[in-house]
């Protein structure tokens, strides 16, 4: 077998497999004597079919499975060996010229579209933003709360307000209130009076008592609020095959308490033992805050990082090889008017993923196993401080190992992995203007850049 590859330009090649009759003709003689031993023909007993009549009945068959398989082996093999950079895969051309019956020798051409050759770099003088974001008195005041009314209780007002959870039926009415027939009704429906923007309404459910009937309509509550969930249908027949009117029948009002700040509550929270005072919960509090913030930092920092690369890099993709791999890569065909339309955003991922490749090859930034079983036993941890649990070494490691034989769930741990080494790379290699800034400010400035 002989495997070359010849360029048609920087970003395109040819790669040609040439099989001789002594690259197949053991494997293929092998796999007839193995029909031929449990062959079950007419007229003759098994195991003692006349040999011709095998190769007759399944020798080509038998030839171009062969064939087939070393192709596979041998182009991949091929790009191991050489080290080849490729984009998408290798496009086999088509051959309608192949006699399987008489020739002995096969040559099969494919298609490769070659990485660019690309070079990272900065200017001397270039610096990027990087902020200290710190947690304000609210933003601590706000955490705690939430913190205190997941691990509240439940009770039930004399008088409502904003924030409580309003509970009754649904039932679709007409313009003059009348109950449509087969309309959208619910029954052990609730929202939280937040979600209404409407005040005239809203004022109305703050004042009703158990077993009034409201009527509220879709466009009472605030954009965003999923009124369609919340009613058990989809958007699509509550705005477009209902009246988007409603009697609401109120039954009960409820109130998440607030937990009182005491060891029961630090416990539930960060674990037995872990917080002892009021103290130190506000300060362990205001600590994972700003230990949030310096990841919201970190991204700010590495959107900056990543829209001056793309903007100053040149990258030149090999466009024809990449619309004709689309087309056939996926589990549905494309059409060539579906390619045009993707392929803009197609080729600035690649861009994007090609400049990350470049940093991370040029300065060895590696994840072993051990690394990757740790970030995850770091992701789980962080999961079950959450819902206040605190699981011991060994179930975290159970736990982390179990996530990382789902291999697609392994790979999107890994690529977060990786995307954490080149924040750190460039935090600790490029020039920063560092600058302290309160939270809300912080916020402001993100949202202006996106805008």
């Amino acid at each position: 077998m002989n495997v070359t590859m010849s360029t048609t330009d920087e970003l395109n090649a040819v790669l040609t497999v040439q099989f001789e009759e002594s690259d197949y003709k053991d494997n293929v003689e092998k796999t007839l004597a193995d029909y031929r031993k449990n062959a079950n023909l007419p007229g003759f007993r098994k195991g003692k079919v006349p040999a011709g009549l095998i190769r007759k009945q399944y020798g080509k068959g038998a030839l171009i499975d062969e064939v087939n398989k070393q192709l596979q082996s041998s182009v991949s093999e091929y790009i191991t060996k050489e080290k080849l950079e490729l984009l998408g895969n290798p496009l086999p051309v088509e051959k309608t010229d192949i006699d399987w019956d008489n020739s002995s020798t096969f040559s099969f051409d494919f298609e490769l579209g070659l990485a660019p050759k690309i070079e990272v770099t900065f200017p001397a003088r270039k610096k990027f933003d990087s902020y200290s974001v710190k947690a304000s008195a609210e933003a601590m005041e706000e955490q705690i709360l939430n913190m205190a009314k997941r691990y509240g209780k439940m009770s039930t007002p004399d008088k409502a307000q904003d924030n409580d959870m309003f509970s009754g039926s649904f039932v679709e009415i007409d313009k003059d209130g009348e109950i449509v027939s087969n309309g959208i009704s619910k029954e052990g429906a609730y929202f939280i009076g937040t979600a209404l923007e409407k005040k005239t309404i809203k004022n109305k459910v703050l004042k009703a008592k158990i077993g009034d009937d409201l009527t509220i309509s879709a466009s009472d509550f605030a954009e965003g609020f999923n009124l369609a969930e919340v009613l058990g249908t989809n958007e699509h027949q509550l705005n477009d095959h209902s009246t988007g009117i409603f009697n609401f029948t109120l039954t009960h009002i409820s109130r998440v308490e607030p937990a009182e700040l005491n060891q029961e509550l630090f416990d539930k929270v960060f674990g037995e033992g872990t917080i002892k005072s009021e103290e130190e919960f506000r300060a362990r509090v205001a600590s994972d805050l700003e230990n949030m913030y310096v990841r919201d930092a970190d991204q700010h920092m590495m959107n900056q990082v990543s829209e001056y690369l793309m903007e100053n890099i040149d990258v030149t993709l090999p466009e024809a090889f990449l619309k004709k791999w689309m087309q056939t890569s996926g589990e549905k065909p494309l059409t060539t008017e579906e390619v045009e339309v993707q392929f803009p955003d197609m080729a600035k991922g690649l861009k994007w993923q090609l400049i990350e490749n470049r940093v991370i090859q040029d300065n060895n930034l590696k994840a072993e196993y051990a690394e990757l079983l740790d970030y995850t036993k770091q992701l789980l941890r962080d999961q079950y401080v959450q819902y206040g649990m605190a699981p011991d070494e060994e179930q975290v490691t159970k736990s982390a190992t179990d996530v990382l034989q789902n291999q697609e769930e392994a790979q999107r741990i890994n690529d977060r992995l990786y995307d954490e080494k080149l924040k750190g790379y460039f935090k600790t290699s490029l020039k920063l203007n560092e600058k302290e800034i309160a939270y809300d400010d912080f916020v402001k400035l993100v949202s202006k850049q996106k805008a």
